[in-house]
């Protein structure tokens, strides 16, 4: 379990490109670096390096944050392949990936994903990539608690995971989810409507929260803490639910070849995380540049990252999913029905480095 961590401030820069196209163009600039390279020593047969395709979530989303280091620090080459990544808004990059059309997804929140399973998506986890925390944000002075906002207009996207585990957790916290006034809008649409005050509060995220602490008007606002240790600690859990983690298609990963990128996207993934902890300012500014994210507020985000960033086999969670896809998720409706023990194990994949 997690202890309490610091928050760092997050904004978004002023960038004449959106955060998408933005990425993309220094994905490309990094590529015409690494071709221009290739007379100068770049490693033999570089070009026919097996390629890997990888949705994440567009800007500000921290799943783009290591497969950035992992393309800025050339550790797919060095562990053998090509990472091709294609950032996309949430709500797309879940429905390509539940509908099979992106069978690989490095934004897989156990939560949103096992409604997929749910509805007969062949999918399967590999390992852990993030643990966050969870806040409901707002201005209300009579909102004090997490348990204030019963019978309130709380604002989500509810098509992300942030808002998959953040109901969860309420849930846990005692506030019926079915109680409240849930409006559903992107991110940018609830710093609107918490600012005309057409919203009592909003469930987000450590990034959006913090961004939203950031911008102009930001002081007027607070955060309250949804606690997840305490459901970790109710249930009896040494790993709490996964916030996201790297999720596949079983058709995609029991090809042997699959197998192997994956094996060396985890050994890159472990190779980025490791720079992040001892050179957190460097990371800062690679990802800063490919994102909509401010290198002074990820200065601050990544100096305490080894609380943030725990990739591990997903094997280890299997306690706490099973739980949550059994138990907890049918019992808050927000599953139809539990997973059975056949979806359930071919869910949480025995994946191993």
């Amino acid at each position: 379990m997690k202890g309490s961590r610091k928050r760092g401030s997050i904004h978004s820069g002023s960038n004449r490109l959106p955060g998408a196209e933005r990425f993309a163009v220094v994905i490309a600039t990094w590529c015409c670096v690494v071709l221009a390279a290739c007379s100068g020593g770049s490693p033999a047969g570089s070009a026919t390096l097996p390629v890997l395709k990888l949705t994440v979530f567009a800007a500000p989303s921290q799943s783009l944050w290591l497969p950035t280091l992992i393309k800025a620090l050339k550790l797919d080459e060095k562990q053998g392949f090509t990472l091709l990544i294609t950032p996309k808004p949430g709500n797309v990059a879940y429905t390509d990936f539940a509908s099979g059309a992106d069978p690989v997804c490095y934004c897989a929140a156990p939560v949103a994903v096992a409604r997929f399973v749910e509805q007969g998506a062949a999918i399967t986890l590999l390992w852990n990539v993030f643990d966050l925390d969870y806040f409901v944000v707002t201005k209300d002075p009579a909102i004090k608690t997490v348990s204030d906002i019963a019978g309130k207009a709380v604002g989500a996207d509810t098509g992300t995971g942030v808002w998959a585990i953040g109901a969860w957790l309420l849930e846990q916290s005692g506030v019926r989810v079915a109680d409240l006034h849930i409006q559903s809008a992107t991110t940018p649409t609830l710093y609107a409507s918490l600012g005309a005050g057409r919203l009592d509060a909003a469930v987000m995220g450590p990034i959006d929260s913090a961004s939203l602490l950031a911008s102009p008007g930001g002081a007027e606002y607070r955060l309250i803490k949804i606690d997840r240790e305490a459901a970790w600690r109710q249930y009896g859990l040494h790993y709490g639910i996964p916030s996201i983690t790297f999720g596949v298609w079983q058709s995609w990963i029991a090809d042997p070849a699959h197998l192997d990128l994956a094996r060396r996207l985890y050994r890159a993934n472990v190779e980025a995380a490791a720079f992040i902890r001892s050179h957190p300012g460097e990371a800062a500014k690679i990802i800063s540049t490919a994102t909509t994210i401010s290198e002074d507020a990820l200065n601050h985000l990544l100096a305490d990252s080894a609380a943030m960033i725990d990739i591990r086999p997903i094997s280890e969670y299997a306690p706490a999913i099973k739980l949550l896809t059994q138990d907890l998720m049918p019992a808050a409706h927000q599953l139809e029905r539990p997973l059975n023990d056949t979806e359930l194990h071919a869910y949480v994949s025995d994946f191993k480095p």
